[in-house]
Formats: C-alpha cells, sequence, structure tokens
C-alpha cells in the first residue's frame, strides 16, 4: 500500500529533476557549489560565467533524480 511518504518521494523528485533541467544555470547559481556571494564586491551582474560542462552535470542530475522518481513510482504504484 502507497503512503504518503513515497508520493512525496515521487513528487520531490520529479520537481527537482524537472528545475534541475529547465533552468540549471539558476540551480549552479543558487547552489553552493558555485562559492559563498556574501564576500562579492562589484557592479551587479558582474558574476563569473558558468561552464558548459557544469550545465551538463546539472542536466544530468536532473535526469538521475527523474529516473529514481519514475523507479519509486514504478515499485510502488505498479
Amino acid at each position: 500500500m502507497a503512503g504518503i511518504r513515497e508520493l512525496l518521494a515521487v513528487v520531490l523528485g520529479v520537481l527537482l529533476g524537472v528545475a534541475l533541467l529547465v533552468a540549471p544555470r539558476t540551480a549552479l547559481q543558487l547552489s553552493v557549489f558555485m562559492g559563498p556571494t556574501r564576500r562579492r564586491r562589484g557592479e551587479y551582474g558582474t558574476d563569473d560565467p558558468i561552464s558548459d560542462t557544469w550545465t551538463w552535470v546539472v542536466r544530468a542530475l536532473g535526469i538521475a533524480c527523474l529516473a529514481i522518481a519514475a523507479f519509486i513510482a514504478y515499485q510502488t504504484y505498479l
């Protein structure tokens, strides 16, 4: 019998996966992997550009989140 825990795992996995696929650069800017932003000085919009390699890594993580959510949904609801 499926519970609320499984449903939340599937929903959160899908939401995170879609967010990482749709906006990988924004996810990187919001993450802790890009370094602290409190100590920066300068003008608005002068952040260093994010490399395409990191963008593809984030997209791969999004696909992994979707795959895990699909696996949990398959095991729970089928």
